[in-house]
């Protein structure tokens, strides 16, 4: 079976979810398990959890995959800036700052988080509501409004 482990982590709630063959066979979200509400850390508990449920270890999967693109998402926090300029010129400088100094490189704690995968297996990254859609054939609006990605 090919082993599939989605991850969302680094904003809020947290979770894991795996799949064999492109089917759901476990998911939970961090917070179930550390109490913290909205818990927006690495979710290792919930990953042991998906991966126990299964009976496998981390060295079964095929690949991980963390539900966003820092750069994609990055990019539309410009271009938003951009486009109501000068209006958010306020807000500019602390929304930039976080994005620069934890935000845009999630990639790295995530791959440093990701090791015990095992070699050989690929971390990739997805858009966001390509990561969260039901089926290829529904749509989803964000709340931020945007939805081609």
């Amino acid at each position: 079976m090919n082993w599939t482990l989605g991850i969302s982590a680094y904003y809020h709630d947290a979770a894991a979810a795996l799949l064999g063959d492109g089917q759901i066979v476990a998911a939970a979200q961090e917070e179930r398990f550390t109490r913290i509400k909205n818990e927006p850390d690495f979710p290792r508990q919930a990953i042991a959890f998906c991966l126990r449920q299964a009976g496998l270890k981390a060295a079964d999967l095929a690949c991980v995959v963390f539900y966003d693109k820092p750069v994609l998402k990055f990019t539309r926090l410009l271009e938003t800036y951009l486009a109501v300029a000068p209006g958010g010129w306020r807000t500019f400088p602390e929304v930039v700052s976080n994005w620069l100094g934890g935000n845009w490189t999630c990639a790295r704690p995530f791959a440093k988080n990701c090791r015990s995968c095992g070699r050989g297996c690929p971390i990739l990254f997805t858009s966001h509501h390509q990561a969260t859609r039901p089926a290829p054939s529904i749509r989803r609006l964000h709340g931020g409004g945007h939805f081609n990605d």
